[in-house]
């Protein structure tokens, strides 16, 4: 599989090419979830409901997710998640297609520690940062714009028949807008519109990921004052989390949980392969079975099952 630089690199690509963009963009929102999952399903007591601004971000990066495959599958090709290979082995010292994190991207409890991981993986990339060199830098922002970038160029045919996951946050692609539409959407929500880390653009009435995850490390709100933005609102207090870490036992805490994870992937990509409906009630279960484990103090593996104990 190419890197994220060899894709940026090459600018426009080839229809071959946008497949392999699009299946790599999958990979690189999924590798965020087990994370982000893991962080939300750790909060115990929780005076400032950050449990929901956690959820509501493991949220669009599932519809992130799920979008990818639906672009993927509008081009005519076909998401490939029931495997394996396809689930990251954390920790990781690079995100999927070759983007270095100096911050290891692991599975751990809420804290300001993880905070600064997350804050690292949606770091925006905007303009003048990407003028300084000849070519775009090799960031998650500047893949993005290459795919819009092709869509713009190419303007592939786009399969009016394409089986697609169907969520209320994720629609079938219909149309080349559509997949322009998609792709500025899952480059917002993430990093932001244009603007410095700092100071993000619009009226902060949905600020993007990097700000939520800002305002938990700083334990302060994002917030305009005259016409600048700055942490300085009011104080946020973290959870209470609880502690967990990988396990030694057997059977393994971790077997089921690993088993509705490998159906999950396998239904979701029988999504786009025959138009099967997404099952929502494996969703809820691997939530729940996930933090069971992390309430007894167990990471859960997210590991693709293979039989054993």
């Amino acid at each position: 599989m190419k890197t994220i630089r060899e894709y940026v690199e090459a600018r426009i690509l080839s229809l071959d090419d946008l497949k392999g963009a699009l299946q790599l963009a999958m990979r690189l929102e999924f590798a965020t979830i087990p994370p982000y999952l893991c962080a939300q399903w750790s909060v115990q007591n929780d005076p400032d409901r950050t449990e929901g601004v956690l959820h509501r971000i493991v949220s669009q990066e599932m519809g992130h997710f799920a979008l990818a495959g639906n672009l993927l599958a509008a081009v005519g090709g076909r998401p490939s998640i029931a495997h394996a290979d396809f689930l990251p082995s954390y920790p990781l010292s690079e995100l999927p297609g070759g983007i270095p994190q100096e911050l290891p991207v692991d599975l751990k409890p809420l804290r300001r520690e993880q905070l600064a991981v997350f804050m690292q993986i949606e770091y925006p990339e905007f303009p003048p940062i990407a003028l300084q060199a000849e070519l775009p830098p090799a960031t998650i922002g500047a893949f993005y714009d290459t795919i819009i970038a092709t869509f713009q160029a190419v303007k592939p045919d786009i399969d009016q028949d394409a089986h697609a996951v169907e969520l209320p946050a994720t629609n079938p692609i219909r149309t080349v807008a559509d997949a322009i539409d998609t792709i500025d959407r899952i480059k917002s929500e993430g990093e932001g519109t244009q603007g410095s880390p700092e100071e993000p653009s619009g009226d902060g009435a949905g600020h993007a990921h990097y700000y939520l995850f800002k305002e938990l490390y700083v334990q302060k709100r994002l917030v305009k004052v005259g016409e600048k933005w700055s942490f300085s609102g009011s104080p946020v207090t973290l959870p209470d989390v609880y502690d967990f870490g990988s396990s030694q036992a057997r059977p393994n805490p971790s077997a089921e949980f690993n088993r509705t994870l490998k159906q999950l992937l396998i239904d979701l990509e029988t999504c786009w392969t025959n138009g099967a409906p997404p099952n929502v009630a494996a969703m809820f279960r691997l939530q729940m079975i996930g933090r069971d484990l992390i309430k007894r103090g167990i990471r859960p593996e997210f590991r693709w099952d293979d039989g054993s104990a």
